[in-house]
């Protein structure tokens, strides 16, 4: 059958979606993106589509997919959308596709429940308090119900319960097959699940944690497949550069010396020498933060900076870890737990020395202090040569999809990230899709003319002034993005005094319970930072204005940013204009996409940032939107609300 005729099949007016969605509406971009599916899987190549929210992606990829019987991984970067999919759209896409098939859920190691771990900690229940005693109660009514040991199904579960880093199905931990438990064992279990399964869903950090456990050849997490599915695929780039790279903390050396401690203590074992070269590693590490600034700073690590005062502090630690090691093996065949501890330290100390001899040249080495934390990285300066060795050869098709790929139009658009996906030009397929929102009619984009560029001294009091008269314009009912800290405690206290619309500010109160608010009371107003320009999903009247202080061009200061900058540079491409301006466009999109969730929203985009519509490159910012009129004119805005 041809793939019109297939699309039209399971998507027109006399569909099994159709009969089985009450009001049913055709949508075209979905349909459109359902045979660019077909397509690539024709052609046997990569695909990227952007598909603004309310296309429909989920079922535009899966229709096709399960009814030509692939065997499928769905890979999400966050939990909100992992969710939509198993419990919103699965029940709908079983009633409609032709093929049965299986279909399993895979989280990561923290979320299962180990029944070794578990009895453990029972058994040396002697030492916790009383709260972690009724803890450890309601923890054992739950095992009594659950059949998947999976954490996110214990409803009273507190979020951040410190004991659960003790039963979690750590692999330091996991005597594997030999395990006493294997038999009952949940993860085992949910591994076997998505082994069987046609349709296996994760998420992103799961999914490159074990490609990089594959590189270094070690077992597999995750099931062969088909095709694999990457769903708000923006979020690739960053998360391949962490998994990809070398980071040492003083967080993690705590924690190695926290769990020694304990195994020993709880063996009934009491030795001087262990003893004190866990008090030398303290040492070392109280001396490995205080070399490093002590206010919350990120920068550059060098060969130099090997040869003073950081360098030999992290030498000090080396020192110390190797001593740690050894008062260690005397006490292995009394304390077999001990044994991880004893690998997690090894691993460690490889992972200092490659950060500290600078093994690689393909990374940027660079430190971040955050309060009493310092950690040490090197991330690799391309991540693009990462996915084509080992992503690539794991399926037979990719498809890539979010809100947010292309920084332009046409081809082109899709250039900045897929240099970072390792596609080249010619070996893929690539679209944006037209926003099923009527942009033209039910949005405006206001760009002030007459405030200072943001350089200027002038420029957040003027924002500030702006910010005022658009929420009285808008009635509050807004989101106000900001591109730094010290952006929003300025705007906020110039103009806290002169809303009368209540103001909720980031920091003030979990996320969560801000979001809720602004929600429930419709005249409100959000000022947020970076975690608010993306994943939030308020639809309605609450949200009718975004507004955004400044282009969010990244850091120069940033030793990553200012690495891959010079490295471009070097490969005579210009740094400006193909990495700061297409991730700025994609950060700008990412922020303004809050507005429309649904068919019936309307309201306002406004950025306080004239150089969007006066400075050579503004184009482009202006083409990687959605297309809503554009004016100058804050009289417009009041009009457009009235």
């Amino acid at each position: 059958m041809q793939p019109h005729s297939l699309v039209r099949q399971w998507f027109g007016p006399d569909s099994p979606l159709a009969k089985t969605i009450v009001g049913y509406e055709l949508r075209p971009a979905q349909e459109q993106m359902a045979l660019l599916v077909l397509e690539a899987l024709e052609r046997k190549q990569p695909l990227l589509v952007e598909a603004a929210t309310g296309t429909g992606k989920t079922l535009a990829y899966l229709l096709p997919l399960l009814n030509m019987g692939k065997k499928v991984i769905v890979s999400t970067a966050t939990k909100a959308l992992q969710d939509q999919i198993v419990h919103k759209d699965m029940p709908l896409v079983r009633k409609v596709v032709v093929r049965p098939f299986r279909m399993a859920v895979l989280k990561g190691r923290a979320n299962y429940l180990c029944h070794l771990r578990y009895h453990k900690l029972k058994e040396n229940s002697a030492r916790l308090s009383i709260k972690e005693k009724q803890w450890l109660t309601a923890l054992e009514t739950w095992l009594r119900k659950t059949r998947s040991g999976d954490r996110d199904e214990w409803g009273g579960m507190p979020e951040r319960p410190q004991l659960w880093s003790e039963v979690h199905a750590d692999t330091l931990y996991c005597p594997g097959r030999v395990c006493p438990e294997a038999q009952d064992c949940f993860l085992a279990h949910a591994r076997r699940q998505a082994m069987e399964a046609d349709l296996v869903v994760v998420n992103h950090h799961l999914f490159f944690a074990d490609l990089a456990v594959k590189e270094g050849g070690f077992g597999e997490l995750l099931p062969k497949a088909d095709c694999i599915v990457f769903d708000e695929a923006h979020r690739i780039p960053d998360i391949v550069t962490r998994f990809f790279g070398w980071e040492l903390s003083n967080g993690q050396l705590s924690d190695l010396l926290r769990d020694s401690r304990e195994q020993v203590g709880l063996a009934g074992l009491e030795d001087a020498g262990f003893t004190a070269e866990g008090e030398r590693l303290e040492e070392a590490l109280r001396e490995l933060r205080s070399a490093f600034p002590a206010e919350n700073a990120r920068d550059g690590l060098s060969p130099d900076t090997m040869n003073n005062r950081p360098g030999r502090a992290i030498l000090q630690v080396e020192t110390a870890l190797h001593r740690l090691v050894d008062a260690m093996e005397p006490l292995l065949d009394k304390v077999a737990s001990l044994g991880p501890c004893k690998r997690r330290t090894i691993e460690l100390l490889e992972t200092s020395g490659r950060i500290r001899q600078f093994q690689d040249p393909g990374r940027v080495h660079w430190f971040e202090t955050r309060g009493r934390f310092i950690t040490l990285s090197a991330s690799p300066l391309e991540t693009g040569p990462t996915l084509r060795d080992l992503l690539y050869p794991a399926a037979e098709y990719h498809l890539f999809t979010s809100a947010t790929l292309a920084t332009g139009t046409g081809d082109a658009g899709f250039d900045f990230l897929a240099r970072q996906l390792g596609l080249l030009p010619g070996e893929m397929l690539a679209q944006r899709l037209p926003p099923p929102f009527d942009y033209a009619h039910r949005t405006l984009l206001y760009v002030p003319k007459d405030i200072p560029e943001p350089a200027h001294g002038d420029f957040a009091h003027a924002a500030a002034e702006e910010i005022v008269h658009l929420l009285n314009h808008s009635k509050g009912r807004a989101l106000v993005l900001f591109t730094s800290q010290r952006m929003l405690d300025s705007v906020h206290e110039a103009i806290r005094d002169r809303s009368p619309f209540p103001l909720l500010v980031q920091g003030a109160l979990p996320n969560g319970i801000l979001l809720q608010r602004f929600i429930e009371d419709v005249q409100s107003v959000l000022l947020g930072l970076a975690s608010f320009w993306e994943g939030v999903d308020v639809p309605g009247e609450s949200l009718s204005m975004v507004i955004v202080d400044r282009l969010p061009f990244a850091s120069p200061g940033d030793p990553l940013v200012a690495a891959r900058s010079r490295w471009l540079e070097s490969q005579e491409i210009n740094a400006f204009k193909e990495m700061y301006i297409p991730k700025a466009i994609l950060s700008l999109k990412q922020g303004l996409g809050r507005l429309l969730r649904r068919r019936d929203d309307r309201g306002v985009l406004a950025v306080l940032d004239r150089r969007m519509v006066d400075k050579w490159y503004g184009r482009w910012f202006l083409d990687g939107l959605p297309p809503s009129p554009l004016t100058r004119d804050r009289e417009a805005v009041r009009r457009f609300f009235q």
